[in-house]
């Protein structure tokens, strides 16, 4: 189709001719499959998308957020689609099928969200950066000074880094187009950015006055075209326009202004997708031109290399760092886990110990012992009293026995019970001791390895805490 476009000979970097090589962009509008594919992925984006947000009444906020997301996977894949048939276009190869086109455009989707997010990332840090030397410019005295100095910079530091981003996002495109990885496709485009900026901006900025040239024309006549059919659609079914306003009004009308409303409205927003497609091919197919022009003649091997060495650098250093963090938090778990052994340790000891012996009571009667009931005892030493003065009865002396005319009586010794009183304290027989197996021996107590005061780690042969003093042994 544009074979003639690749195979000219044109120099690499700035010049005349590649200023004039730029003006071929404007034959995307002839590439059939690359507006077919983008024309349908709009369709469908614009008339699903369309369908969801008037079922928003009986779904709810869901619905608007599926039309949000089908409408972003139609656009997007549509235009990877047409980029890449633009690409081979650019590259005067073969072109590929639209459906191929259409499946391929649909997987570079994850790479772009991917690329997306590393460039947010890095805006970020830059930013974060940039907020750290403001807040030290609120030092007193020294702030203003240093402020002087941090403004200008910032300014430039932040546009370079939007502008440089923003720039390495376009120019990601044509790579994931020509199947490369994220990490090439960066590579390629910091190589630019690095090397020849200036040229990739400069053309790219040629090749956005050439897409506004071909919107102004499609833009003028569809604008001559809409303000006579407006005017005569409101006369005749009462659709005045896409403003708000107008809508509104209305969807509270009867039901076939409101049906006209909703059907205008689509075919409006299918009216600007024919409008957008035309002007994307040009911009696209100047894309893919900028793109083989500014890399031609890189070193773009080494390049990935070291972006490749930068970020296993960055991945090392990560992983040193949780490897750092993880031994820490091992050592610290591991000093309060030894704490604890210890503590435990030792209570278990203190558990298996023998218990402290609870001796029996001073005295215990014998087994088997009865004592003797209260009134007998009582009696026989009444009988014993009685017999005690009849003792000279026998002597025949007919006088009356007083009792002082005789000395007093000895007393007779205590009666001694029939078995000999047990000592203070026997043990009791073997017969009725309980049955319990000895207890074992106990364990030796383990040689300290913490400090039992300040819990820092000792050896087993300090006698002394190294930390707090404390005596070990």
């Amino acid at each position: 189709m544009s074979s003639d476009i690749a195979s000219e000979a044109a120099p690499a970097g700035l010049s005349g001719h590649a200023f004039s090589s730029l003006f071929q962009a404007v034959t995307g509008l002839r590439n059939r499959r690359a507006l077919v594919a983008m024309l349908g992925c709009m369709f469908v984006g614009v008339i699903v998308g369309g369908l969801l947000v008037a079922m928003t009444g009986s779904l709810g906020m869901f619905a608007g957020l599926l039309a949000s997301v089908v409408w972003v996977v139609a656009i997007g894949t549509g235009v990877n689609a047409a980029g890449l048939l633009q690409m081979d276009h650019a590259r005067g190869i073969s072109p590929r099928s639209t459906a191929d086109a259409l499946v391929y455009g649909l997987m570079c989707i994850p790479k772009l969200i991917v690329l997306g997010l590393i460039f947010l990332a890095v805006e970020i840090a830059v930013f974060i950066v940039i907020a750290v030397l403001l807040f030290l410019c609120k030092i007193p005295f020294l702030g203003p000074l240093l402020f002087v100095v941090v403004f200008p910079v910032s300014v430039v530091v932040a546009g370079v880094t939007i502008v440089g981003l923003f720039l390495c996002m376009v120019l990601s495109l044509p790579a994931i187009w020509q199947g490369a990885s994220i990490t090439r496709a960066l590579a390629q485009t910091f190589a630019i950015v690095k090397s020849r900026l200036l040229e990739a901006v400069l053309l790219l900025i040629f090749v956005g006055i050439l897409a506004f040239a071909v919107a102004a024309i499609i833009f003028g006549v569809l604008g001559f075209g809409l303000v006579p059919t407006l005017g005569m659609s409101m006369s005749i079914v009462g659709f005045g326009g896409f403003g708000v306003e107008s809508m509104m009004a209305m969807s509270q009308g009867s039901g076939g202004s409101a049906g006209h409303a909703i059907a205008g409205a689509i075919g409006g927003a299918l009216l600007w997708a024919v409008a957008a497609s035309l002007i994307g091919q040009v911009y696209l197919l100047g894309l893919s031109l900028v793109y083989l022009r500014v890399t031609e003649g890189l070193d773009l091997t080494a390049s990935e290399e070291a972006l490749r060495a930068t970020f296993d650098d960055a991945r090392r250093r990560t992983a040193e760092l949780g490897e750092k963090a993880r031994q820490a938090t091992q050592r610290d778990s591991g000093g309060a886990a030894k704490g604890t052994a210890v503590g435990s340790t030792m209570a278990s000891s203190a558990t298996t110990s023998p218990a402290a012996y609870n001796p029996p009571p001073a005295y215990s009667p014998p087994p088997g012992f009865a004592p003797a009931p209260a009134a007998a005892s009582s009696a026989a030493e009444e009988s014993t009293t009685i017999a005690s003065p009849r003792h000279g009865a026998s002597t025949g002396d007919p006088d009356i026995e007083l009792p002082f005319d005789e000395p007093a009586p000895t007393p007779a010794p205590p009666a001694v019970p029939s078995y000999a009183a047990p000592p203070a304290w026997a043990p009791p027989p073997a017969a009725h001791a309980p049955s319990v197996a000895p207890l074992p021996a106990p364990a030796p107590m383990p040689a300290p390895t913490t400090c039992a005061q300040c819990l820092s780690a000792v050896s087993p042969e300090d006698v002394f805490c190294g930390v707090c003093g404390y005596r070990l042994k």
